[in-house]
């Protein structure tokens, strides 16, 4: 049964004037489902069965700007296009145009949760005093799933603006003299660890059952990973991303890339995707029967709106893939009919059609398509960033396994690696999706074999992820560790080749000032 954040409580949201941003936060247009259902924390705080609505309607406010995000990275990477359809603020997002207090650059929304989340903060004690079952094993769990969504959207932000307003405790209120902290993302990332640190639970290490939150909060043992990778700490992003994928008892199922969700079964990933628990971390369910529409389906659909596709360069990615059985080119079970599709339009001759392109993964639900949830985080998108951290590595033997990640897993590798017992299911990105294994010239050595092996897997997440909001800052993160903006600036300018805009799209991003939104 499909779950929602319909809850009766009420936020005490408060409207946080600030120099930079400036958002009002509603509960009632968020929470509530009828008026006069409306009650304060100190009514509202005294069990542990009170607390659990409180964490969905806490994140509530990411339903609204999810897809938005959506819309930002593939716009204004090499992955989407306009069509004729499309409005003007996503035109101008395509040509990085961005006009303060337009949808596209409004973060109230990334604000509004992390005020709620504050809010819960502040009164979550309360609770343990009233009721045993929220005792000295379940409220570290608890506290630390709202410190990791916190974090997770203040990395969001940084990431959106390079720079965050920051609030140096759990504010939930205005205080008279509020002194607006800003941090630049670097600085950022610190302290996130540190906040992160504490709340890290390895089920390998203790018998307590780690806690499963809700669907929509973030797994803290893989944003540590991430933010490890952010500040280029190969180590410790190795430790932590790989432990993320030993969650939930460390089985050889969960999070472990096996053959369950192969082949034609991948594109059930994106169908209802909160009941896919081998896969994904955390995701945004929606439910348009209770007014909480996900309107990408509207924004993608070619018998809707229409309003973006796919670009050429991403589908030609797609198609020059090679299947592990045959020669015929393409990648099957990922790419048309999965991530695209392609609509006959028109016919040159009997034997040359023309296509109208559009983006199909947020479609599996034909009956609800308004429904379909979005992913936040899932096990390739976390296997993947292992991988690349493994390479950064440096060493043969940690290269072995980033390779075989990405290709057929740890099941193809013999002997199997001792700290890797219980991943011998395995079978790599696109082991999974039987695609043939990505080769690495033999001559290579050092950087250069590391710099190929890391565009290999940059590839490769672009199409595995497409369409689900990390290309952009992919390509951030590599141009920014290379000290190379042209990395971004020619990826993304690609889309416009053959067009006047291409030298002047590649000319804006050779700037790195200019891969962020405006700090409003």
């Amino acid at each position: 049964m499909k779950k929602t954040f319909k809850n009766n409580i009420s936020f005490f949201l408060v409207a946080l004037g600030m120099a930079l941003f400036i958002f009002q936060a509603c509960s009632e247009d968020f929470f509530n489902d009828t008026a006069g259902d409306r009650i304060t924390p100190d009514q509202h705080y005294k069990t542990f069965d009170d607390l659990m609505p409180s964490l969905g309607g806490a994140i509530a406010p990411l339903q609204n700007i999810l897809p938005r995000l959506i819309m930002l990275d593939g716009l204004r990477s090499d992955m989407m296009l306009p069509t004729q359809n499309a409005e003007s603020w996503m035109r101008d997002i395509n040509l990085h145009i961005y006009t303060r207090g337009s949808q596209a650059t409004d973060p109230s929304d990334l604000y509004k949760t992390i005020v709620n989340i504050n809010e819960v903060l502040t009164h979550i004690d309360k609770i343990s005093k009233n009721d045993p079952k929220f005792n000295k094993n379940i409220a570290p769990q608890i506290i630390g799933a709202l410190i990791g969504m916190r974090a997770w959207t203040y990395l969001t932000i940084a990431r959106l603006y390079g720079q965050t307003v920051y609030f140096t405790d759990n504010l939930a209120s205005l205080p008279a003299n509020l002194q607006q902290t800003i941090l630049t993302k670097d600085a950022l990332v610190d302290t996130l660890i540190n906040q992160l640190l504490p709340y890290i639970h390895d089920s390998r290490f203790t018998k307590i059952q780690e806690v499963q939150v809700g669907t929509g909060y973030v797994n803290n043992k893989a944003l540590l990973g991430e933010l490890y990778l952010e500040k280029n700490d190969y180590a410790k992003a190795v430790e932590y991303l790989k432990i993320a994928c030993e969650s939930r008892g460390n089985d050889q199922v969960m999070y472990k890339i096996d053959q369950s969700l192969q082949n034609a079964a991948w594109s059930g990933i994106f169908l209802n995707s909160e009941s896919v628990a081998s896969e994904v971390f955390a995701v945004m369910p929606y439910a348009s029967r209770e007014g909480q529409y996900n309107p990408l389906a509207y924004w993608f659909g070619y018998d809707l709106h229409y309003a973006v596709m796919p670009s050429p360069v991403l589908m030609d990615s797609f198609m020059v893939q090679i299947p592990a059985q045959g020669t015929l080119p393409g990648d099957i079970w990922r790419g048309v009919g999965s991530t695209f599709g392609l609509n006959i339009i028109g016919q040159v001759d009997e034997s040359t059609h023309i296509f109208a392109p559009h983006i199909t993964k947020y479609a599996f639900d034909s009956k609800d398509p308004f429904s379909t949830d979005i992913i936040i985080s899932r096990a390739s998108d976390v296997h993947l960033k292992l991988a690349e951290a493994l390479n950064r590595l440096g060493d043969p033997a940690s290269q072995t396994i980033a390779i075989n990640l990405v290709n057929g897993g740890i099941n193809s590798m013999n002997p199997k690696p001792a700290p890797w017992a219980t991943w011998t299911r395995n079978r790599g990105v696109r082991g999974r999706v039987t695609l043939r294994p990505r080769q690495v010239p033999a001559a290579l050595e050092g950087e250069a074999r590391m710099l190929f092996i890391e565009d290999m897997i940059i590839a490769e997440r672009a199409l595995e992820l497409a369409f689900e909001g990390k290309r952009w800052d992919d390509l951030v993160r590599i141009a920014n560790r290379r000290n190379q903006p042209e990395y971004l600036a020619d990826k993304v300018a690609e889309k416009f080749k053959g067009t006047p805009q291409y030298e002047i799209i590649r000319n804006k991003l050779m700037t790195p000032a200019n891969w962020y939104l405006p700090w409003q």
